[in-house]
């Protein structure tokens, strides 16, 4: 198959993304005929403006290389010379080939209209299963050597080798009729390469070849979500056994470390399960809390016959959990177990949606959604789970994917005709018989609302990064209502594509048509029919307006997307839309309890597929009420209990309306006393950072722990292992003016440069807000040489990129904002300095923020102690916990913000971390330190 495309492989180095702004400095192609290399093309092109550090630093580029350069015109002229009429590949093509084709247009140059074809594009397609997509990933994934990342005829020949490997994955991998099908859709997806013509050879060529074509079974590509464990010999274990010298986990690893807190820990969640107690539980960095709490629980499942759900906040923790620690437990311990890592329906693939959209692909999707179908052929073709998380190819948030993934509104369990390969359904029936079922908080709390209509009933739960649940609860317990909620339900009932009509009413109408039953009632259920097309058609233009208003409404008026809603008479405009939204909502729901008493009155054996369609309607009917509970809540809305705000989105498509309403509860006491509390025999909180000096105070209030009966929850702070008095030393800069003086930032960002320089170790800098990292970083590129790498949340690259690069850089400097306080795991030199920006107070303006503020003054109570303080505590041992992982680990914190000086409650911050905090009053104080540290550590 590698003979049937000659092509060239193109790749150009630029001074930014901008077409018209920014210049291409380097141009590098290779040429390839009948699967064999002919010749390359390599040039620099000498740039008119200074070149930006962080370009010649990613592209290892030098003034030397650039000064001597051919001139852009001339270069021009060459690589279209080069290129002739052979087809063109990029990885990126819109990008390499719109920058080109701008620099000529400006030069009064024909532009290249080659064929076109992009790795990116056919990546996506044929490899949704790797990390991402970019070139150094999938050159990873095909073993290409690629030592000169970012140099264009280097990045161009592994571009070329990317092509040939894929070509030889689709022979040996991808069956006829998966290109067949792949080459369909193409037809009418908006792509904006030559695509059909790529996928109409690969057929051809398959077809030529088929009798003669054996595809490997393809392997190991994708995560299971279930594990199960049946030793030969099943063996009762004890926490003691399994983690004392000589026990399981020390006959089976090397270099095993005994840890006396993980064993406490592990002791105590197991006499809290017996006892039926809840437990808050802070085990401190080197602890081990993972397998303290897995220990325990299968334990305590195996020997009750009983069910513990297992609640993370991150991804992270959650694969960790699944695909690490159980896995390692495992290989350990002789007592059977099932587990099973469940996700939100919404994650799934819905069978039936498939079957149906696969058959009507043209009437469902426009020419943009249709791109996006392809690539989720490929792996629906071999997923095992259905899980969306698995394809990296495609946003869980997109159309496509709201339209296939599975909708309780509209699923019809046992009774849908593709129950048996339901992969929702299955993790589910695997989950209601497992010992350990994995969630995150948000399923957990989604669960909650829905009456556990995913997670059944269970006595023992273990949430772990607890301290996020009273951050998140109020978002899930909350509402949010936007255009998507709205158009993607309309267009699931009634759709028009291409001049093909679609959706559940045309499904309902054809099936009425086909039945033989009662003239009468038959004309009422399609007039009803048409009068719910006609109520949709006539309407939807409203909901567009007012979404769109609400954006605009941000736009002007609001503070980072968001913009509180105290008063409804500020905003006349909300009430008048919703006060019409609210008229037709009524008038549309009460067609289809319509057409529900009509069907009701049909005999079930004369009407096609009767009961599915009854089904349909009810799940219709459940979503009107709802809809309309949330319409009438924000018209008369609870100000003393709930926030309220408007917020936007950044929309491709810039006409889009992307204005949402949003509310949440400001106490989520009583509801999770409702809703969870009632219901769970023991539940164990734990995290690193839960308590504030020793105490569980101010957790307890806020999740409504303070409202159960007295001594009901336990308490138990497990140290960490770590000397932090011995491998680590905090710096406050008492000398600098405070965070909002206008002096601040030049100072500080001096001191940054300066203590870089003299650390020379990899170093940290965590912000509280992308303002002040955008302007630190912009500082910093200008000042630095190229031997320090900066690496730059928000930057273009993803954060598990910059968490990588800078491990294995070793001096590297990292900026990054709230994702990065917690889950950054860096142990050794590769993170030695932390610098802290400011104190991590929470934005006072964020509307549930400033609501909740308002609340605790109402009640007299000093809402900056109770609310603002704690939560900047918890925080900033977050960021510290950055610092050390492990006992060899020794590193220095810089706090910049003085206000630990000068304010009083600065000692606090001084007492909620293990180490020395030291205030130096000169700059040079800070660098004589900072030598004596770094010098000490070899």
């Amino acid at each position: 198959m590698k003979s049937i495309f000659n092509f060239v492989a193109l790749d150009i180095e630029t001074t930014g993304f901008d077409f018209d702004k920014n210049e291409i400095i380097e141009i590098g192609a290779v040429k390839y005929h009948d699967g064999k290399f002919i010749e390359e093309f390599s040039t620099f092109i000498k740039p008119l403006k200074k070149v930006p550090r962080f370009i010649k630093q990613l592209t290892n580029i030098t003034e030397k290389q650039l000064a001597s350069g051919t001139s852009l015109i001339d270069a021009l002229k060459k690589i279209t010379n080069f290129v002739q009429d052979e087809i063109i590949i990029c990885h990126n093509v819109g990008f390499d080939i719109g920058f080109i084709n701008k620099k000529l247009e400006k030069n009064n140059l024909p532009k290249i209209s080659n064929r076109l074809f992009d790795t990116v594009e056919l990546s996506r397609i044929y490899l949704p299963f790797i990390l991402n997509h970019k070139l150094g990933t999938v050159v990873e994934y095909f073993k290409i050597d690629l030592s000169h990342a970012h140099r264009a005829i280097f990045d161009a020949k592994a571009t070329a080798e990317i092509f040939l490997k894929l070509l030889e994955f689709i022979d040996e991998n991808i069956s006829l009729q998966l290109n067949f099908r792949l080459s369909e859709i193409s037809l009418i997806a908006h792509s904006k390469t030559d695509l059909p013509i790529f996928l109409e050879k690969i057929v051809e060529h398959q077809k030529k070849y088929a009798l003669l074509s054996k595809k490997k079974p393809w392997l190991d590509f994708h995560n299971r979500n279930y594990i199960e464990h049946k030793p030969e010999k099943a063996e009762a274990i004890t926490v003691k056994e399994t983690f004392k010298k000589n026990g399981l986990f020390d006959k089976k690893f090397e270099n095993y470390e005994i840890r006396n807190g993980q064993i406490e820990m592990s002791k105590a969640i197991l006499n809290n399960f017996l006892k039926n107690e809840y437990l808050l539980v802070e085990a401190g960095t080197g602890v081990g809390k993972s397998l303290a709490y897995l220990i325990p629980a299968i334990i305590h499942t195996n020997k009750n016959k009983t069910k513990v759900i297992i609640s993370t906040n991150t991804k992270n923790l959650q694969e960790q959990l699944f695909y690490k620690d159980l896995p390692t437990v495992k290989d350990c311990v002789n007592i059977p177990f099932k587990a099973v890592l469940l996700k939100g329906r919404r994650n799934y693939l819905c069978e039936k949606k498939w079957a149906e959209t696969t058959l009507d692909f043209a009437k469902i999707f426009s020419s943009y959604e249709a791109q996006d179908f392809l690539y989720l052929i490929v792996w629906k073709e071999f997923t095992k789970t259905g899980d969306i998380s698995e394809n990296s190819s495609l946003n869980a948030n997109s159309l496509v994917w709201k339209k296939l993934s599975a909708d309780r509104y509209f699923c019809f369990g046992r009774k849908c005709p593709y129950f048996r390969q339901c992969y929702l359904m299955d993790v589910r029936l695997k989950a209601e018989t497992a010992n350990l079922v994995i969630v995150n908080h948000h399923l957990l709390l989604a669960d909650l609302r829905s009456e556990n209509s995913a997670l059944g009933k269970y006595d023992n739960l273990i949430i772990d990064e607890a301290h996020n649940l009273p951050h998140i609860a109020p978002i899930e317990l909350g509402s949010s209502l936007g255009y998507a909620d709205f158009n993607g339900f309309f267009s699931q009932l009634f759709a028009v594509r291409r001049k093909f009509q679609s959706g559940t009413l045309i499904n309902l109408k054809t099936a009425t048509k086909k039945s033989r039953f009662e003239e009468t009632k038959k004309n009422q259920l399609l007039a009803n029919i048409e009068d719910i097309i006609e109520l949709i058609e006539s309407n939807k233009i409203i909901f567009a307006q007012f979404f769109d208003e609400l954006g605009k409404v941000v736009e002007k008026r609001g503070s980072y997307g968001k913009l509180r809603i105290t008063d409804l008479d500020d905003h006349p405009f909300i009430t008048e839309y919703l006060s019409e939204i609210i008229k037709f909502w009524e008038q549309f729901s009460k067609c289809f309890v319509t057409i529900r008493n009509i069907l009701s009155g049909i005999n079930s054996k004369i009407f096609v597929n009767y009961s599915l369609h009854l089904d349909v309607i009810d799940g219709i009917l459940q979503r009107t009420a709802e809809f309309y509970n949330l319409l009438v809540s924000f018209y008369n809305p609870d100000f003393q209990d709930f926030a309220y705000w408007i917020s936007s989105f950044k929309a491709d498509d810039k006409k889009y309306p992307n204005g949402i309403l949003n509310s949440a509860p400001l106490s989520i006491n009583q509801i999770l006393n409702d809703m969870l509390y009632k219901n769970v025999k023991s539940i164990i909180f734990t995290s690193a950072t839960i308590a504030i000096r020793g105490k569980y105070k101010y957790f307890a209030n806020r999740m409504g722990l303070d409202l159960l009966e007295d001594g009901f929850v336990q308490e138990l702070i497990v140290e960490s292992p770590f000397d932090y008095q011995k491998q680590s030393m905090i710096l406050v800069a008492g000398f600098l003016p405070g965070p909002k003086d206008r002096f601040f930032s030049a100072q500080s960002i001096t001191l940054i440069k300066k203590t870089i320089e003299i650390s020379q170790t990899g170093t940290m800098i965590l912000f509280t807000s992308y303002k002040d990292l955008n302007k630190v970083y912009d500082e910093l590129s200008s000042k630095f040489t190229n031997n320090i790498t900066l690496l730059a949340q928000g930057k273009g690259m993803s954060r598990s990129a910059m968490l990588n690069e800078f491990r294995e850089n070793k001096k590297a400097v990292l900026l990054g904002t709230n994702s990065f306080w917690e889950g950054v795991d860096v142990p050794g030199e590769s993170l030695s300095l932390l610098i802290l920006y400011k104190l991590p107070f929470l934005v006072p303006s964020e509307p549930i923020i400033e609501a909740y503020l308002e609340k605790l003054e109402s009640e007299g109570k000093n809402s900056f102690m109770h609310y603002m303080m704690p939560n900047a505590l918890l925080k900033y041992r977050q960021g510290f916990g950055r610092l050390i992982r492990n006992k060899t680990d020794n590193g220095v914190v810089l706090v910049l913000d003085s206000r630990i000086f000068t304010k009083e409650y600065g000692r606090f911050f001084k007492d909620i971390v293990p180490a020395k905090t030291i205030i130096p009053f000169s700059d040079i104080e800070i660098y004589d330190y900072l030598g004596k540290w770094f010098s000490s550590i070899g």
